[in-house]
């Protein structure tokens, strides 16, 4: 099915509100195109002087958000224009970027009729109509539904289209010297997986020879919400009795553990969520413990290859402390232990900026042989603290766990 990626767009100062509920059928087409013929010549008349509420429009064929009663200007890219067009499948008009071309042959399929004029940076072939544009009704990203029904719709609303996805990057104020060029996109990168024809679609599944995932990042938490983990125990530089069971604590904070999905069915399907109350990411971590050759190897592991696997799915205890059993621990070696901190479908967790400490923790400890006859001796960390020695409430994945 060929998702439709325009949608309804209500603009407060001068926007096209949807036509009566009772036309029936296709009977919004020829509308629609007269609306977006009525808006495309509104535009014309635009400057970032011109006062707004809210919504969006077109200045001088810029892509024009209101913001604080004032129009923010972002540029459309190379070959690209700013136009409102009409909704194909429903009544009303969308505003995007997008080429003359393409405004052209949209209006022109709606039967809208208009004197071809010219007007630097609109649409060439708009001109004022007998029918005027309708009243605004409701505010932008409203559309003609509610919340509920725009999460089923196969409509992308044009209120949450991201103008700045538009442009590449380069040559703005706060590029730098060896940049490369981001991939653009007019309609949020919705159908991007189909440029991607020799990938599968994630669906959901962890499919190791790779996919292309179509599902939104989602809500991204403020500064004050990153989330942070630290190991407790085993300490940094400690040493382990071989093939012994240990315990290990993890201190987390900012972040509302306990919320994970079925891996197998739910990986990477959803976006990611924060809870409404306290702001933080719902999520989850997991530790993998990792053989080395020794201390100071200096190669890169291999990803692949882990000595073990452990999802701390449970919530946090009072502490803000997770715990898990290494049953029946490991033999001897030189190991790191790393946290991955995911969201509740398993993806990594995403932060409001790109420069911010770790979010994750690592440690390295090594693993000695057990004390005469195969019994634990005192083991302490390198730093003289005494390390657990038995564990209780944990519970340890195996090595390949999908948690």
């Amino acid at each position: 099915m060929k998702i439709s990626v325009f949608a309804t767009l209500v603009l407060s100062s001068f926007a096209a509100a949807l036509p009566s509920l009772k036309r029936r059928g296709g009977s919004f087409v020829l509308q629609n195109g007269i609306d977006a013929i009525n808006l495309n010549n509104q535009f014309q008349s635009l400057t970032t002087s011109s006062p707004c509420t809210s919504g969006n429009a077109c200045i001088n064929g810029e892509f024009a958000q209101c913001v604080n009663g004032q129009y923010v200007l972002t540029s459309c890219g190379p070959g690209l224009m700013c136009a409102a067009l009409p909704l194909v499948n429903s009544a009303g008009t969308s505003i995007t970027c997008t080429t003359q071309a393409d405004v052209n042959s949209r209006i022109a399929a709606t039967g809208a009729i208009a004197k071809r004029t010219s007007t630097k940076g609109s649409p060439s072939n708009v001109t004022t109509t007998s029918s005027s544009a309708p009243k605004a009704t409701s505010p932008a990203g409203s559309g003609s539904s509610s919340n509920s029904s725009a999460q089923t719709s196969l409509t992308l609303l044009s209120s949450l289209v991201a103008p700045n996805f538009a442009q590449n990057g380069l040559n703005v104020n706060t590029s730098q010297a060896g940049e490369f060029p981001s991939l653009t996109s007019t309609n949020n990168f919705i159908n991007f997986c189909a440029t991607l024809s020799n990938l599968p679609i994630t669906n959901g599944q962890q499919i190791k020879s790779g996919s292309c995932n179509p599902a939104p990042m989602g809500a991204i938490p403020s500064t004050s919400n990153m989330p942070s983990a630290k190991f407790v125990s085993p300490n940094n530089l400690a040493v382990l009795p071989a093939n012994t069971t240990f315990q290990v604590t993890l201190a987390m904070k900012g972040i509302q553990t306990g919320f994970f999905v079925n891996p197998d069915t739910n990986y990477f399907s959803a976006p990611q969520q924060i809870d409404p109350t306290t702001g933080q990411i719902q999520g989850h971590a997991h530790i993998v413990i990792e053989a080395l050759q020794s201390l100071t190897q200096t190669t890169p592991t291999d990803p692949t290859k882990f000595a073990h696997f452990v999802g701390l799915n449970s919530k946090a205890d009072a502490k803000g402390q997770l715990h898990a059993n290494i049953t029946g621990g490991l033999p001897e070696g030189t190991y790191k232990m790393s946290t991955i901190v995911t969201a509740m479908n398993h993806q990594p967790v995403l932060v409001a900026v790109a420069q911010h400490g770790t979010l994750d923790d690592q440690i390295y400890f090594t693993v000695v042989a057990s004390g005469q006859n195969g019994t634990t001796t005192t083991t302490t960390s390198i730093g003289g603290s005494p390390l657990p020695s038995t564990t209780s409430g944990a519970s340890s994945v195996p090595k390949g766990s999908k948690s």
